[in-house]
């Protein structure tokens, strides 16, 4: 092609026909500019391609992501719900009065796993995304709008349930630094060996209604029950904002 066109360039001009070599130049460059601009075009539309495809493979990720958040709250808020279930009957037993150390054993059980209130979303992708600077990647304002408010709320949440946690955490450690109610434990209690070690003695302030340790008791499980339900009426939020979002983003990746 580039041979060809240098051929009608020297016929022209040893024709000496100048006004139609002009002409005939000005048809190169101008078939030469579009050339330019079309690979521009293409270049554009391909990089633009990119862009968009990784925009939807985000997309992806953080969805998969909220899938496994309303699936692991929903979870939470089932174990919470069978927990305060047993942390009433804890109550019931309390205040019957207690028989004898095995009673006081499956206290503790259920005291180990009503402070376990952990808030821990999957929010990789979009802490990696905000560090990365790649959240631009989401083309629909609307639905990166969304993204980010629902990520602030989980930022919000986090750190609201974190001071409510020392609070509680406060209660715990006053009880346990005041009663022996710790040596009951499951991975405390097989350290003590011997009676003098471990005995009645030791839980004899839950059958003392009236005194100040018995009321440090209550007060712990108090604490610990108002931060489950403060853990689940959070979590059902969350849920219902997961749900909404993802609402969303299947509608972009679908269109």
């Amino acid at each position: 092609m580039i041979k060809f066109f240098r051929h009608i360039r020297k016929r022209l001009l040893s024709e000496n026909k100048f006004s139609k070599y002009v002409l005939y130049a000005i048809g190169e460059i101008v078939l030469v500019v579009i050339g330019i601009l079309i690979a521009l075009w293409v270049n554009n539309w391909n990089e633009a391609r990119k862009e968009r495809q990784l925009g939807h493979d985000l997309l992806l990720r953080i969805q998969r992501d909220l899938v496994k958040d309303t699936v692991s709250f929903h979870a939470d808020i089932v174990r919470n719900t069978t927990l305060r279930a047993d942390l009433k009957r804890v109550l019931v037993d309390l205040y019957d009065g207690i028989d004898g150390m095995d009673e006081v054993q499956t206290m503790s059980t259920t005291w180990d796993l009503l402070l376990d209130q952990a808030f821990s979303p999957n929010d990789n992708t979009y802490r990696s995304m905000l560090s990365s600077g790649t959240l631009g990647r989401i083309q629909n304002t609307e639905l990166k709008e969304e993204i980010l408010d629902l990520y602030s709320t989980y930022d919000q949440t986090q750190t609201l349930l974190l001071s409510i946690s020392d609070w509680m955490i406060g209660i715990a450690s006053k009880m346990d630094s005041e009663t022996n109610f710790i040596k009951f434990g499951s991975t405390v209690s097989d350290i003590f060996t011997t009676h003098d070690m471990f005995n009645e003695d030791d839980y004899a302030f839950l059958n003392k209604k009236e005194s100040p340790e018995f009321k440090l008791f209550v007060r712990a499980l108090s604490s610990v029950a108002f931060y489950q339900k403060v853990n689940n009426s959070y979590r059902l939020a969350l849920i219902e904002k997961c749900r909404a979002v993802l609402k969303s983003i299947e509608k972009e990746l679908n269109t």
